[in-house]
């Protein structure tokens, strides 16, 4: 009577294994979601008041060499430049580290997508290794008489 417990064993390791990949599954939904709303707000968020920000501070630095009285051209022209390419910059880092911080998160949600792969395998490998061995075992019984 041994192949019933290895029958109810195969049973439970495949319930297990499906339980487990549902909680993965979700988990994997969860980060994904996550990833694409921090994508969001930073692109209609962060980065359009980064934009304007960058263009006040580019305005305001313009006025204030104007308000020298010095010709704008020359070292005044060579600074705005600068300026500029420092906004640039910061601009182009900030879109870098949300790029990262995408990524990243992105990849939480591959990883527990294959984990709950890994787990609906170790559910059905179980099962089968159970189901072998209810099979050993009938063979057995069947012997003996």
């Amino acid at each position: 009577m041994a192949f019933i417990g290895s029958l109810v064993a195969a049973q439970t390791a495949k319930a297990i294994g499906e339980y487990n990949a549902k909680i993965n599954t979700q988990q994997a939904a969860y980060w994904d979601a996550k990833a694409q709303q921090q994508r969001a707000a930073y692109n209609q968020i962060d980065r359009p008041r980064l934009i304007k920000s960058q263009e006040r501070a580019k305005s305001n630095f313009f006025v204030s060499l104007l308000n020298t009285g010095a010709e704008f051209s020359g070292t005044n022209y060579a600074m705005n430049l600068a300026n500029n390419f420092e906004l640039a910059t910061d601009l182009v880092i900030a879109d870098y580290n949300e790029s990262l911080d995408f990524m990243e998160t992105r990849n939480q949600s591959l990883l527990y997508e294959g984990k709950a792969q890994a787990d609906l395998y170790k559910g059905r490998l179980g099962a089968t290794t159970e189901y072998a061995k209810a099979g050993g075992s009938l063979l057995s019984m069947a012997n003996q008489y």
